[in-house]
């Protein structure tokens, strides 16, 4: 929809069609000659107003066919002209052709102003009789393309200035789709960010407490002090899980942070250095890891050491829930420009994991079975950082989680 001038803009098509209706009936009725000018003309009153109701019809469709409007007031006016009737026709070849100028594109509108200008002229010669090309025919063809010239011109700035605006409203409908789709964008990635976290956070502490209240269970009745200790383990991992839980459930307020919860939710983010605390928490469960730190460790970006503790948290993880090993090992190497993670385990164990207590079942989507959440969520925090990730069975048996992250010299 074509914005319009502030006069006509509240004003509806048909409206703005009644609006150019009422132009061609006061054309009509304007323009009528005196009696001496037809009896001169050799024209009669009927034959005038036939002419003249021509025109009028024209400038009231000029907005409904412009094309068919303009040729119609140009044939009249040729008409009219020959008769000697040459000024007062050109008023309505100018409204024609405004409309014209407006709806078409500019090289048929330069067409239209050439075609209408060569009619009006032709039309004046006649109207002047034999003597043609005279001083006072050009001096009147020129008084008469001025007002042609004049609407002609007004109907291709118009026309311009709605196709600007147009743009300009094609433009801002453009940056409002792509803040819309980049909200949009931004809420899916948090929402997948959060969903990561927790899974990390829950499966890990949910592994744990569920090996160590079996442990419990087992051993309550002849090892009180085993029992206690599983208890204090389940304790100490549950605290721990609800901490991370709350720092994550910050993020879904309405209002913003603060800059001190802010902080603080930052500094509750675990790393790479929390990593012997990790160890010693999955240890609990008999996975006995071996933590291995090669090169010179050093401060990381928050969400590549964060990326980093996660990989070797759910790699643990899902030797704890599917491997049914007693061994694994985890290694951090620091380069120049990355670091390097590596979590491998030992397989499924023939003599079952250390108590005689057996082993859990290979679920589905465990790295025995198809690709589960935990693997995905790993990528997928890799693909985050632009690093490289893999994951697979081993030759000899056993599973290796590896992760590469790029950090760059200067990290």
């Amino acid at each position: 929809m074509h914005l319009r001038p502030p006069l006509t803009k509240r004003l509806t098509r048909v409206q703005l069609v009644g609006l150019d209706a009422a132009v061609g009936i006061a054309l009509l009725l304007w323009g009528r000659p005196t009696d001496a000018q037809l009896a001169t003309a050799g024209l009669s009153l009927r034959g005038w107003y036939a002419l003249l109701t021509l025109l009028a019809c024209a400038v009231a469709a000029k907005r409904l066919w412009p094309r068919s409007a303009l040729g119609v007031s140009l044939a009249t006016y040729a008409t009219m002209a020959a008769y000697g009737f040459v000024k007062f026709p050109s008023l309505a070849v100018a409204f024609c052709l405004y409309q014209f100028a407006l709806s078409q594109p500019r090289c048929r509108a330069l067409v239209g102003l050439v075609l209408a200008e060569a009619v009006v002229g032709a039309g004046m010669a006649m109207g002047r009789g034999p003597v043609l090309l005279d001083t006072a025919w050009a001096a009147m063809w020129l008084g008469q393309s001025a007002p042609i010239v004049a609407f002609w011109a007004a109907g291709m700035m118009i026309r311009s200035q709605r196709a600007h605006d147009a743009g300009l409203r094609a433009q801002a409908e453009r940056q409002a789709q792509a803040r819309i789709e980049e909200a949009q964008r931004t809420a899916i990635e948090e929402r997948l960010r959060i969903a990561r976290e927790l899974h990390d956070v829950m499966a890990h502490s949910m592994s744990v407490i569920a090996v160590q209240a079996g442990v419990g269970r087992h051993v309550i009745a002849g090892h009180p002090d085993e029992a206690a200790k599983a208890l204090t383990a389940i304790e100490t991992v549950s605290r721990t899980a609800l901490r991370e839980v709350r720092a994550l459930l910050d993020v879904l307020r309405e209002e913003p942070p603060t800059a001190d919860a802010a902080a603080a939710s930052d500094l509750a983010k675990p790393g790479l250095s929390d990593l012997p605390s990790l160890i010693e928490q999955t240890g609990r469960t008999g996975l006995q890891v071996e933590l291995r730190i090669r090169g010179a460790a050093r401060q990381l970006p928050p969400s590549i050491d964060l990326a980093g503790y996660r990989i070797v948290q759910e790699a643990l993880t899902n030797s704890v829930k599917h491997s049914a090993t007693a061994r694994a090992r985890a290694q951090v190497s620091y380069h120049p420009d990355g670091i390097e993670i590596e979590v491998t385990d030992e397989g499924r164990d023939r003599a079952g994991p250390p108590g005689g207590r057996p082993g859990p079942a290979v679920a589905p989507d465990s790295p025995g079975g198809q690709v589960g959440h935990g693997l995905i969520g790993m990528r997928e925090r890799v693909a985050l950082s632009g690093g490289d990730f893999a994951a697979g069975h081993l030759p000899l048996g056993g599973f290796r989680v590896w992760a590469r992250f790029p950090t760059g010299e200067s990290a």
